[in-house]
């Protein structure tokens, strides 16, 4: 199995906790016979916490996206819409937690939905070292292949930081 998942967001701030925000995506994924997934997100959401060890962000916006896939299936051109929420926990002593939630429901194929689902949980352990498990999720009830509608990461990891 092999999977590449890239992403790049720029996200403008505006009074009273509310932002606009723009993002880039790019999902290689063999195990839903994903070749190449890449999108564009363009939306505004609200802060419902925003402070300095914390915030949750919730939002919504339009979608585009081209799947070419590794498979004979034609590719795919999809507007979806998206609601998304975001959490992170960073000045909690030792633990720190990342997570998002992204829903896109279809306005282009009738019935598809889409999901990806992301949370980082890291523990910061003696001497600079940190323990750090995390789960990805992405979910699609319309997959190229019949059977692979959920995909998933399950990792661990122990490290250093300076």
């Amino acid at each position: 199995m092999r999977r590449i998942d890239a992403g790049v967001t720029y996200r403008y701030y505006l009074p009273r906790n509310w932002f606009a925000s723009l993002d880039l995506t790019f999902l290689s994924n063999t195990e839903q016979s994903l070749k190449l997934r890449s999108g564009g997100r363009g939306g505004a959401g609200k802060f419902l916490i925003n402070s300095n060890k914390a915030y949750w962000g919730l939002g919504g916006g339009f979608s585009f996206n081209n799947e070419q896939y590794t498979v004979e299936v034609d590719s795919r051109n999809n507007l979806e819409l998206f609601a998304a929420s975001e959490l992170n926990l960073f000045d909690t002593g030792d633990l720190h937690l990342t997570s998002y939630l992204y829903a896109f429901p279809s306005l282009s194929e009738k019935g598809r939905f889409r999901s990806d689902f992301n949370i980082d949980l890291n523990y910061d352990l003696p001497k600079d070292l940190y323990f750090k498990v995390g789960l990805t999720l992405n979910y699609d009830n319309r997959p190229a292949v019949a059977g692979r509608e959920t995909d998933y990461v399950f990792y661990t990891s122990v490290g250093w930081s300076l």
